[in-house]
């Protein structure tokens, strides 16, 4: 285990305003993100995983051209099983925190990461950003387990979407990112408004290599991912309700020597309130 480490119309055009995201100091919205992923690694076997992650995003102050907020991991959930191991942990359960799970998943409960949040394109920027002192040789493995509800960055701009100005029912537009050795673009598809909701089909790809180091041996990660979804969105706010994607992935785990291919399928759905 320790190796293995997102209609047509009749009489008039339907249009979404382009705006810019509208919060109020005080604003909290709470995150819940339920991800589901089943890999295949051929003879090296197989692994299950399940999470659940609670954040809770805190809007503090506002000025022209952004929002400050705090990001705050509240509650993590974590099923995992494969290579012949299993990994259970429950944030509420006193006992999981004194596992090796639990001792790195506190690292990064409740503990606010100062963001801002761009008002006319929710980009989020993460604000005095830290570096794990377990980088490299040393770094625990069991971070790589936790290694997708760290990050403030990541779950709070799921949380916004900015339809640009004059997008109608039909119309698509592409959002492109690089980050940690993965190129990515998202083509989204504005579907369907109503009542100040609009629904939003999402197709997105990535690729590209990552390389991870821990426990003294190096990892590099081939991925070629697909996936579709769709996200639920308030026109009048830019907040996201609901944000459902399931991605397939194929690459090769390249380590001490050996490539071995993966295939995996990963569903995650994320509920705002």
């Amino acid at each position: 285990m320790k190796k293995i480490l997102l209609l047509s119309f009749c009489f008039a055009a339907v249009y979404a305003n382009g705006q810019n995201i509208k919060l109020i100091n005080g604003k909290k919205i709470t995150a819940t993100t339920t991800t589901s992923m089943d890999m295949d690694m051929g003879m090296a076997g197989q692994m299950k995983m399940a999470t659940s992650t609670t954040n809770v995003l805190d809007v503090t102050t506002t000025d022209d051209n952004s929002y400050k907020a705090t990001n705050t991991i509240t509650k993590v959930s974590i099923s995992q099983e494969g290579m012949g191991q299993s990994v259970n942990f429950d944030s509420d359960k006193k006992e999981d925190r004194e596992t090796e799970v639990g001792k790195e998943a506190s690292k990064q409960l409740d503990k606010p990461a100062e963001i801002s949040i761009e008002k006319n394109t929710g980009k989020v920027i993460e604000i005095n950003k830290k570096t794990s002192s377990e980088d490299g040789a040393d770094k625990n493995p069991m971070a790589d387990i936790m290694g997708d509800t760290k990050s403030a960055e990541v779950t709070a701009a799921s949380a916004f979407l900015v339809i640009p100005a004059g997008k109608k029912i039909g119309d698509k537009w592409t959002d492109s990112t690089t980050e940690a050795g993965m190129k990515g673009i998202k083509t989204y598809e504005l579907k369907s408004i109503n009542e100040g909701i609009a629904i939003i089909a999402v197709k997105a790809s990535a690729k590209g290599i990552i390389s991870k180091e821990a426990q003294g041996m190096q990892f590099d990660i081939t991925m070629n991912s697909t996936g579709n979804g769709s996200i639920l969105v308030d026109t009048k706010t830019g907040l996201v309700k609901k944000n459902d994607i399931t991605s397939d992935v194929i690459g090769t785990l390249d380590m001490m020597g050996q490539s071995i291919p993966i295939s995996m399928k990963m569903i995650a759905s994320s509920v705002f309130e």
